[in-house]
């Protein structure tokens, strides 16, 4: 990426997450490569671009995140109320 500072470019490391892929969700896997891409920016002192396109995480798969949260519906018969 050429910038101002760098005129020549530098290395800049992007994370990014595809809507058309299980709506973009996040599960374990996805959340292992995010954190290994993103120490690997640490590490080398490069910038992070996240780029989230995205229904957020997929908590349901992970029995041992459940616990965890606890959810109460405007209307628990219809969920999609909020």
């Amino acid at each position: 990426m050429k910038t101002p500072e760098y005129p020549e470019g530098r290395d800049v490391v992007f994370i990014a997450n595809d809507v058309t892929v299980q709506s973009g969700s996040f599960g374990v896997p996805e959340d292992d490569h995010y954190m290994k891409a993103s120490t690997y920016a640490r590490e080398h002192g490069l910038p992070r671009v996240y780029i989230a396109c995205n229904a957020g995480a997929r908590i349901g798969l992970v029995d041992a995140l459940k616990p965890k949260f606890q959810v109460k519906f405007v209307d628990d018969s219809s969920p999609s109320k909020g």
